[in-house]
């Protein structure tokens, strides 16, 4: 194992009970009991350290007397001294480390930036019939590196563990701040030309957005490839729940963690460390944390499974020399994304969300469904003739399909979609499900088949592109959807019974908002989960919603569709 307890010998650990006076009379006892008695054969007379003063008796346990107790005092300062200089140290390192994973994103987004408003200047000179000097390009530059510390201030660096809709959010907020201060540049110097620099300000957003979101995901897969980024990072749990962290952790290693190991303490490391080890998870003994901090310059460590400890905030005394220390909450706490701390009194609350939206943001979100519906139908009706004629010539039967779902508020729906399917499509699906048992497994877990043979094959091409939804666009102008939400449910034993029947909350909250033609489900698992997640993730957006998640999803939905993930 990576640290074992430490062996009796003479080397004195700094998590040792004993001071120094204890083993210079340890060392120097052993040293006399091995001489025996004096040369002339009487033994010392020693006196008794309770009949003496208190600055008598501390003088003569600090009068050493030979090299035994001068050296066990001189390594007893020694290890004493390294450990206590390991807070500062792991402090000074941790420093160091946040500015090291800052760099490759703070790089992404100043490039992001300058390039979208180089751009959208370029643009915009020919909209106007100006020629940009020397001076704007210099504000374009100077406004690049304006969103540096605004995106510091807005948490983005170095950008540890943060959630992509968090951090979608803060980014956006920081690409216009600094758009606000190129305009505002713009104004002051060239006042006639302000129309020039709201136009690209505007057209920067709008290219800068998607791009800076592309530019910092490029950033952490290509930097999270090297040792110098990221943060080494411990784990503190029971062995499984340890070892489920540990490898979560290695799987998303762009997030900024980079798994060391898993602390154990004395009990769960003798009986449980040697097979984590066999499967690859390091151990570390919680009585060595500050070797094991050191060693792999540790600065962060997670902490589950706390909440019966009565010093949580503290943690564990080994723990307090690493400087940062996440714990995550309960399984009776499920936190989402808008949740604050505040202050109450003289401890510290937790807000959490979840509750319904008002009608202002409820507004927002309809304004924003027919935007871009509208957008959409607009721009992509020459592919969605091109679908209509492909499903028309392919095979006989309707060009559309329409099923009913469940809606807002209970109600019952027409979603429609591009018939991908034979016309004796449920006689197809018995008979198929009738002489494959592994199909029924999948067909039970998880409501479709990887394989399924009622598709035709432009059906396949259009599912794999989730094409064969486009129509639902209709059902999100007419207000029965939205286009971000819970996946709509099929009201019948074949499909969605049971979560109508086995999850009657959770149906009670999809029932409060309108289903999406995209949501978190889609681009998180889709095909690749059980139904279990389809309500899992359901219920997160629900209570996570806002028009940012909305927005980011549907920036996700693009990024799912064009590389075909879960297809």
């Amino acid at each position: 194992m990576s640290h074992g307890v430490a062996e009796t010998s003479d080397r004195f650990t700094p998590d040792s009970h004993e001071g120094p006076v204890d083993v210079i009379r340890q060392r120097s006892d052993a040293a006399h009991s091995s001489s025996g008695d004096d040369a002339s054969g009487v033994q010392a007379p020693v006196a008794r350290e309770d009949a003496l003063s208190p600055e008598s008796a501390r003088y003569q346990r600090l009068n050493i007397v030979d090299r035994h107790s001068a050296e066990a005092l001189n390594q007893y300062c020694k290890v004493n001294t390294v450990v206590g200089n390991v807070p500062t140290r792991l402090a000074n390192l941790a420093a160091l480390q946040s500015v090291l994973t800052s760099l490759p994103l703070a790089l992404a987004d100043f490039a992001a930036l300058f390039s979208s408003l180089f751009l959208a200047t370029g643009i915009a000179e020919r909209l106007f019939g100006i020629s940009t000097q020397q001076a704007e390009m210099q504000a374009v530059f100077f406004v690049s590196l304006v969103i540096l510390p605004i995106a510091q201030l807005a948490g983005l660096y170095p950008g540890l563990g943060i959630s992509p809709v968090v951090e979608f959010r803060q980014l956006s907020r920081s690409l216009f701040a600094s758009l606000l201060v190129f305009c505002g540049i713009g104004w002051f110097a060239h006042p006639q030309m302000w129309l020039f620099y709201v136009a690209s300000g505007l057209l920067a957003f709008c290219l800068g957005t998607p791009a800076s979101i592309a530019a910092r995901y490029v950033a952490r897969h290509l930097a999270k490839r090297f040792r110098f980024w990221g943060v080494p990072v411990l784990v503190l749990a029971d062995p499984e729940r340890g070892e489920e962290l540990y490898r979560r952790l290695a799987k998303s290693s762009e997030q900024g963690f980079r798994p060391v190991g898993v602390l154990l303490d004395a009990d769960n490391y003798w009986r449980a460390g040697k097979r984590l080890e066999e499967q690859g998870v390091p151990v570390f003994d919680i009585r060595r944390t500050h070797e094991s901090a050191l060693e792999h310059s540790v600065t962060w460590v997670i902490v589950s499974n706390c909440a019966n400890r009565e010093n949580a905030p503290s943690l564990d005394p080994p723990l307090a020399v690493i400087p940062n220390r996440i714990l995550l909450s309960s399984n009776q706490l499920d936190m989402g994304l808008w949740d604050r701390l505040y202050c109450v009194g003289s401890t510290s609350g937790l807000r959490l969300g979840g509750g319904r939206p008002s009608s202002y943001k409820l507004a927002m979100k309809r304004v924003m469904d027919l935007t871009f519906t509208l957008a959409a139908c607009l721009v992509g009706l020459p592919a969605l003739l091109a679908m209509y004629l492909m499903v028309k010539l392919s095979s006989r039967g309707p060009v559309f399909y329409g099923q009913k779902r469940i809606g807002l508020g209970g109600r019952e729906f027409t979603a429609w979609k591009f018939r991908t399917m034979q016309q004796d499509a449920d006689r197809v699906l018995d008979a198929y499900l009738a002489k494959n048992p592994a199909a029924r497994k999948e067909w039970d877990e998880k409501h479709k088949l990887s394989s399924d043979p009622r598709v035709t094959r432009i059906g396949q091409l259009l599912r794999a592109t989730s094409f064969d939804e486009l129509p639902q666009l209709w059902n999100v102008l007419t207000g029965e959807m939205s286009l971000v939400g819970p996946r709509p449910i099929i009201n019948s034993p074949t499909y969605d019974a049971c979560y109508v029947e086995h999850y009657p909350d959770e149906f009670e909250a999809y029932k409060s908002v309108r289903p999406g033609l995209t949501g978190l489900w889609q681009v998180a698992c889709r095909n690749r989960g059980v139904y279990d997640l389809r309500i899992y993730w359901d219920m997160y957006y629900i209570r996570n919603w806002c028009v940012w998640l909305d927005m980011y999803l549907i920036l996700r939905t693009v990024k799912t569709v064009l590389f075909r993930e879960g297809s």
